[in-house]
């Protein structure tokens, strides 16, 4: 007879949910740069979603105004984090925070599942949090991969205590959410449904071998119910403004069919069926080789998974492994791939809390005499690995640094000496120059993207209007030597930054102005 839940042993007290929630605002307070302690985010793909969003909330439409490369939702919600603050990142810092702690409550939840933690064991949640996001792949933080992580704890939690603990199929409810956030996933990066997609057919199964058919068709049309509560609003969004061929052809064809050369590629990866399996997990490897500290969190996330107990391993070895190799399959479809792309595997990190949790309350019951004393004492030994985790982010050269320190703010007050001017980011990503400014695009096409190679649309553009001095100025990255009769060039500026491979580089920038 299998166990059943006992109903509200996973329910967080108030304690509890204050004190991990408290542990992700400060989390990501101290290492995203997105926080109030940083100057700006220098980001150049969170600088590019949040020009979009402060243009959206002037009126322009995503994919037609404004061309970029993500989906429509992730532009919806830096439109938000506009609302709170044009100039600043203070917005996406509080979304980037509320993500933090959905991650922070549904990690400790799942714990919850599988054990019984004593009062002082919660204190594993914040090095959990200091480490999933210090590693290397969260950059300067705000990326897609960083929002979206948490919403598939969230379904991971549904289907553990559904289908690992009890044995059987979600609620109705939870299928209403878990289509809600199948929605949120695909309309900000289609990639990220991998795991939902392994999720959804598991359920399949699962009903059909046990001839639950009337379950499977509440299940089903309550997650179609919850998916489209959110795409009904953003197609309505596209149709009403005439651009639903701009949303098919930036988001869907030219990710698809456009976005990243595929390198050719040999042997078993060859062949049609087994490439679908040898270059995600190839991919994967290759990532963790180059980033240690990812590759050993990640390991270690996929042992801990046997430490769910002997009861639930069979049931919880095959939710992992389906949902985890959909994951990968989707992610990484091509030989060439950007580093941030493992980032959403960060879900898994929740299992590591499992073995970590049950190890300290096994060494707190060890020692009888004094419990009090070893939670005390391991505790405080907690909160210095936090500590050391935190002031060890790649990130901390930049915080209570002022503006100027930044390229993209001295090269601003350079560019607010013409009023309103029309300026163009020309051989390099948006890297805040707009923000900066507190100026928006003057064209579609305002910066370079990873796709120029095969889509000559936006050089084209770019190259017609500056030869046609439309813009005032144009800000270019230090290896551009092109020579413009109708351009000066007034400034140079250079910045050191910890890139994403956590060594310090130069950026060096032009600017242009207009004769």
């Amino acid at each position: 007879m299998q166990k059943q839940i006992i109903s509200g042993t996973d329910k967080l007290k108030r304690s509890e949910l204050i004190f991990v929630i408290a542990a992700a605002v400060v989390t990501i307070t101290a290492v995203s740069t997105c926080s109030p302690l940083y100057p700006f985010n220098p980001w150049d793909d969170a600088n590019c979603f949040f020009t979009v969003g402060r243009g959206i909330t002037k009126g322009l439409v995503p994919y037609r105004d404004l061309y970029e490369q993500k989906g429509p939702l992730l532009y919806f919600i830096y439109a938000l984090a506009a609302l709170v603050s044009q100039k600043s990142f203070t917005g996406a810092w509080i979304i980037e925070c509320i993500a933090a702690s959905v991650f922070a409550v549904f990690s400790w939840k799942t714990v919850k599942l599988f054990t019984r933690p004593s009062r002082f064991t919660i204190a594993l949640v914040p090095v959990l949090l200091g480490i999933t996001y210090t590693l290397k792949l969260f950059n300067f933080g705000g990326n897609a991969e960083e929002l979206c992580f948490p919403l598939i704890s969230v379904a991971l939690y549904f289907g553990i205590r559904s289908i690992v603990i009890n044995n059987t199929l979600p609620s109705n409810t939870e299928a209403l959410i878990c289509g809600l956030i199948t929605a949120c996933l695909f309309w900000i990066k289609y990639t990220f449904v991998g795991f939902m997609i392994g999720f959804v057919i598991l359920i399949i199964i699962l009903a059909l071998k046990n001839k639950k058919f009337k379950k499977l068709w509440s299940l089903i049309w309550r997650f179609l119910a919850g998916f489209l509560m959110l795409s009904a609003p953003i197609l309505i969004y596209f149709a009403a403004t005439k651009s639903l061929n701009y949303l098919w052809e930036a988001y869907f064809y030219n990710n698809i069919f456009l976005y990243h050369s595929v390198s050719e590629v040999t042997g078993l990866a060859s062949i049609p069926v087994l490439n679908h399996f040898i270059i995600p997990l190839t991919s994967v490897v290759t990532l963790s080789l180059h980033y240690p500290d990812f590759g050993i969190v990640l390991l270690l996330s996929v042992i801990s998974t046997v430490f769910t107990g002997k009861e639930y391993r069979k049931r919880m070895l095959i939710l992992f492994a389906v949902t985890l190799l959909f994951s990968l399959g989707l992610v990484f479809t091509k030989t060439s791939f950007i580093y941030y792309y493992g980032y959403i595997l960060a879900y898994c990190f929740t299992f590591l809390l499992i073995p970590a949790v049950k190890g300290l309350s096994k060494l707190e019951s060890l020692y009888k005499r004094n419990p009090g004393l070893i939670s005390l004492l391991s505790s405080a030994f907690l909160a210095v690995i936090y500590f050391i985790v935190i002031i060890n982010g790649k990130n901390m050269y930049l915080i209570l640094q002022p503006k100027e320190s930044l390229a993209q703010f001295r090269i601003a007050e350079t560019i607010k000496q013409t009023p309103d001017a029309k300026i163009l980011t020309y051989d390099v990503m948006d890297s805040g120059f707009y923000t900066a400014s507190d100026l928006l695009p003057c064209n579609r096409f305002f910066c370079f993207l990873n796709i120029e190679n095969n889509y000559p649309a936006i050089l084209e553009e770019q190259n017609r209007l500056i030869n046609e001095g439309y813009y005032d100025y144009v800000v270019t990255s230090h290896s551009c030597e092109l020579k413009w009769s109708n351009y000066v060039l007034v400034q140079e500026e250079t910045c050191t930054y910890i890139d994403y491979t956590g060594e310090k580089c130069l950026d060096a920038y032009k600017l242009y102005k207009k004769v």
